[in-house]
């Protein structure tokens, strides 16, 4: 069958994934997905899904045969046609009578994402995330029957072509047109741009990030980028110079040494192995092109959820100088690493935390605890926090002044953005129910500040 030869390329993994809209057909655009990948296609095609499955009632194919063949999906299938059938039920969002109100649909999909999980006795993936939490529905009366996709987007559906006219302010082309590029099939892809040389550094408080990527590399962004692979993987490189931008941001509002002798560190707390992926060859010469007086950088990953790693030397000519980078692994806490280390870095930075989410008691432990550290080693010190949404980056700030008075800390800004001009520029939906941003970006709002006494 089609998609067990798919998955046996292991070309692309579906398991954390979550790139396809309820609307689409998830069969086909996984595997137009590895056939992207391996170039035997030249561009996505839209394939109409028509099909609904007749358990969950959420999930739509292109025909019978795929929706057979999606076996990720039966599980969680399962548990809805079951829910279903025990509340005596036609549909999952009729788990309150029928939602007329934007607030009614989100206690719906919370309540159902929380039986769900009870029911499978495990997290939900993040393709089962966004199954329950972007349900189809009719944007203008919530009707759950007679269902037409936008043929742009694939994302939204409308119960009728008047429907579909009245939603036009609020589905904007521009709407649009960022909900295609996320349910694109290039999502299920990490791009494979490697970028070797730079022009030109960017004055960092005056610019963004797609404009100071295109100063260091010529490259230019289409505004379309899901028009073919090449586009896409530009586009993609492009985001994922956030993360070194975010810090090249944050140094701007602190004074320090930049000299060949000395060496800048700069510690990533909370670090995961996803956050390695903004410190490539490629983003740290970006790096060391906005600051070119700097020769020698450390990078500390601290983050108990890391693979212990040897440390990593980087050596790189720049500007007819030579870099080097000294990468850093420490797989346990802030607090464990202060207890055996001198704590010394420039900057710390946490990035897209949620603070006042935290439910593991090692993380909260580590957060709970950073600033008696910071109290007796490093006052002063400057740290960049950066959130994905505005209500985790109010909430975030809340949480660190609450914890802060509790040690007799003052929590001083240094660099008070909430939008961050370096934030990630390929798209996320939001799978809090309770929150009104729908579309998100890694490191949107940013914020840097140090303790006093």
């Amino acid at each position: 069958m089609q998609i067990n030869y798919a998955l046996n390329m292991s070309v692309v993994s579906t398991r954390n994934i979550s790139y396809a809209s309820s609307m689409q057909c998830y069969v086909c655009i996984y595997n137009q997905a590895c056939k992207l990948k391996t170039k035997q296609l030249a561009k996505y095609e839209t394939i109409p899904a028509n099909v609904e499955c007749r358990g969950c009632k959420l999930q739509r194919y292109c025909s019978l045969k795929h929706l057979i063949e999606d076996r990720e999906h039966h599980e969680v299938c399962g548990v809805l046609t079951k829910l279903q059938k025990s509340l005596n039920i036609a549909h999952p969002l009729l788990l309150n009578d029928h939602p007329h109100r934007r607030m009614e649909l989100q206690r719906t999909v919370a309540q159902l994402m929380l039986a769900t999980r009870l029911k499978l006795g495990r997290k939900l993936t993040p393709r089962e995330r966004q199954l329950i939490g972007y349900p189809s529905y009719c944007m203008v009366c919530y009707s759950l029957d007679t269902l037409t996709a936008c043929s742009r987007c694939e994302a939204v559906a409308y119960c009728c072509s008047e429907h579909r006219r009245q939603d036009r302010d609020y589905h904007t082309r521009e709407a649009c047109d960022t909900l295609a590029l996320y349910y694109s099939p290039y999502r299920f892809l990490e791009s494979q741009l490697r970028i070797a040389n730079f022009k030109l550094p960017c004055d960092l408080e005056q610019s963004c990030l797609v404009e100071a990527f295109y100063r260091a590399t010529r490259m230019e962004i289409n505004s379309q980028p899901w028009s073919c692979l090449e586009d896409y993987e530009k586009y993609a490189a492009c985001s994922s110079f956030s993360g070194i931008s975010s810090i090249c941001l944050a140094l701007t509002t602190i004074t320090f040494v930049a000299a060949p002798h000395e060496t800048l560190h700069i510690y990533v707390v909370g670090a995961t192995e996803e956050h390695r992926r903004y410190f490539q060859e490629m983003h740290l010469k970006f790096f060391f092109l906005q600051y070119q007086s700097i020769w020698q950088l450390v990078v500390s990953f601290i983050g108990h959820e890391q693979q212990p790693q040897e440390e990593e030397l980087v050596i790189f000519n720049l500007k007819g100088s030579k870099r080097k980078v000294f990468k850093r692994t420490f797989s346990m806490t802030f607090v464990q690493f202060a207890k055996c280390h001198k704590v010394d870095p420039v900057l710390i930075m946490i990035y897209n935390p949620d603070f006042s989410a935290l439910k593991n008691l090692k993380n909260l432990y580590q957060t709970v605890h950073i600033f008696p550290i910071l109290k007796i080693h490093i006052l002063g010190i400057h740290a960049c926090i950066t959130s994905l949404t505005k209500m985790q980056f109010r909430s975030n700030i809340a949480f660190l002044n609450e914890i802060a008075s509790t040690f007799e800390i003052e929590i001083n800004n240094a660099y008070d953005c909430e939008e961050n001009p370096y934030r990630e520029i390929l798209p996320y939906p939001n799978l809090n129910p309770d929150d009104s941003e729908t579309i998100i970006y890694a490191n949107n709002y940013l914020k840097v500040i140090y303790t006093s006494v």
